[in-house]
């Protein structure tokens, strides 16, 4: 018995696929490609998160929880300019309603 490189589970050690997730052991001679994000799309995906503050909670939860570095300080990067976009125009608002 091994455990599945994907799910961690205990499988036969002749598996050519894992019974539980589906992970294909027949094709180990090619090398994953890492997941990367461009840096065009980083900054689309900045502006607009600066921009329209809930899509950019939204783009950020969903990167935040990749697996991938690259994705999870991408996804953290958009919670923070949605948070700072909120926050400034918050303080644009308040002095309004004060006078």
């Amino acid at each position: 018995m091994r455990n599945c490189v994907s799910c961690g589970r205990s499988i036969a050690w002749d598996a050519n696929v894992c019974p539980y997730c589906g992970h294909d052991y027949r094709f180990q001679g090619m090398a994953p490609q890492q997941a990367q994000v461009s840096e065009g799309m980083k900054i689309l995906l900045y502006i607009v998160s600066f921009l329209i503050p809930l899509a950019g909670f939204i783009i950020g939860a969903v990167y935040y929880t990749k697996p991938e570095h690259e994705f999870r300080e991408l996804g953290k990067m958009c919670i923070i300019l949605a948070l700072v976009a909120v926050l400034l125009g918050a303080l644009c608002w308040i002095p309004m309603f004060i006078l």
